[in-house]
């Protein structure tokens, strides 16, 4: 199969970037193509990379969904494979990914993070299950059976080309993100479930400041606002929510961090709900 690796960049991350190439390099074959979507004003000098890219500059702010359908547009491959700029990866990454597409009935894969201990911020934001899972693990933020599950980890996953001519491209309304969450959602009423491959996990820093998490958790709840309007009925993903809110509890109750881990959850829940009603009054 050919293989289209694509790369979402923003400029303040090109150490990460570096980081990122440098562990993918010796896991490309002659199939295998890797498109960098830059989002700048600036060009970057290619031929500093660490390997050979095919590079993609688009304009600013169009948004999250906006830059990964740009990966799908310029991409030469049968299937895609996302993987974030700020994450990086282990040794048969790619062939982990990639396995389960060998059964052509297959249209999707995901994987989660793996996160490495930071301070105390960072852990405590971990074992929330942030980012892909955190600490807590994929499979007790979104459920998996039987190898399945119905959420798309779209920083690190693998599509067939094919899926969007079924499904629809990303949404490239939801600019501030759940352009996964969507996505999965229509794949699930096409019938189309997602096999979750654990080994092909992927390594992302925590979220190690108080200041980051309050921008993120706001920012989420301004996305859950438009997920919402697009989607219509969320009472499945409340539900979801307050599965893996039990699970963060029963995983972490003998956890010394405890007390922080739950304000920390109480306060996603209050940024969150601060979000998503700065969307809905237009701020």
């Amino acid at each position: 199969m050919k293989v289209s690796v694509v790369i979402i960049f923003k400029e303040y991350r090109k150490k990460k970037l570096f980081r990122l190439l440098n562990t993918l390099k010796s896991q490309l074959t002659i199939n295998t193509e890797v498109i960098l979507i830059h989002e700048s004003r600036n060009s970057i000098e290619i031929n500093s990379l660490p390997i050979k890219v095919r590079y993609v500059k688009v304009k600013e702010n169009q948004g999250i969904p906006y830059n990964r359908n740009q990966g799908i547009k310029n991409s030469k491959g049968d299937v895609i494979v996302y993987i974030d700029d700020d994450c990086w990866v282990p040794k048969n990454w790619l062939y982990s990914i990639l396995e389960p597409l060998k059964d052509k009935k297959v249209l999707a894969v995901t994987s989660g993070t793996h996160v490495p201990k930071s301070n105390l911020i960072g852990d405590s934001i971990a074992a929330l299950g942030f980012p892909g899972g955190g600490t807590l693990g994929f499979s007790n933020v979104w459920k998996v059976k039987a190898g399945l599950t119905n959420h798309l980890a779209v920083g690190n996953c693998a599509l067939r080309k094919t899926l969007f001519d079924k499904v629809g491209l990303f949404d490239e309304s939801l600019k501030l993100g759940a352009e996964d969450a969507e996505l999965s959602h229509r794949m699930e009423k096409f019938g189309i479930l997602i096999v979750y491959a654990p080994k092909a996990y992927a390594f992302h820093e925590a979220r190690s400041t108080l200041r980051s998490f309050i921008k993120w958790q706001i920012r989420r709840g301004n996305a859950n606002y438009h997920f919402k309007k697009k989607v219509g009925d969320v009472s499945g993903f409340v539900k979801l929510r307050l599965w893996s809110t039990t699970n963060i509890l029963k995983h972490n109750i003998f956890n010394w961090r405890l007390p922080l881990i739950i304000s920390l959850l109480g306060l996603s829940f209050i940024l969150q709900q601060i979000g998503y009603y700065q969307a809905k009054n237009g701020r």
